[in-house]
């Protein structure tokens, strides 16, 4: 994740700048991304309530080579992502709750895949830590 960077306040209800590298190279197909808000970096194994946040979408980037490979996506990255407001009611019975100057994780799941076999796609995640509804300067 390129941008945001590290640290970034970032308010709800509010565009940001986001730039994610796939593993896209020579040797190496980048299949799709989803891109997540999350109150941890790396869940737990165990347990039903591992995270709390949001699910921004699931995005390709342009790259070859072969017919599995992304060569025109439908589902391009866009150049900003807009910060939910996470106080609002989800429907049904989740409700939202408020907060302040929240350390949270915008998280990235990759799958890819090499001219090594595999049993389905590859997986990679990573993660930079921004401060949702940040106050502080």
């Amino acid at each position: 994740i390129s941008s945001p960077s590290n640290g970034t306040s970032i308010m709800p209800s509010t565009p940001f700048n986001f730039t994610y590298n796939t593993r896209a190279d020579y040797g190496t197909s980048s299949y799709n991304f989803t891109v997540w808000l999350w109150s941890s970096a790396t869940p737990s194994s165990s347990g039903q309530d591992f995270a709390t946040g949001y699910y921004f979408g699931r995005y390709a980037e342009e790259n070859y080579p072969g017919e599995c490979a992304t060569p025109d996506p439908a589902n391009p990255v866009p150049p900003q992502l807009w910060m939910p407001d996470l106080a609002q009611i989800l429907g049904g019975f989740g409700t939202g709750s408020t907060a302040s100057d929240v350390p949270m994780y915008l998280v990235v799941i990759e799958e890819w895949g090499t001219g090594q076999g595999s049993l389905g796609t590859r997986f990679s995640q990573t993660s930079t830590q921004i401060v949702y509804n940040g106050t502080s300067a």
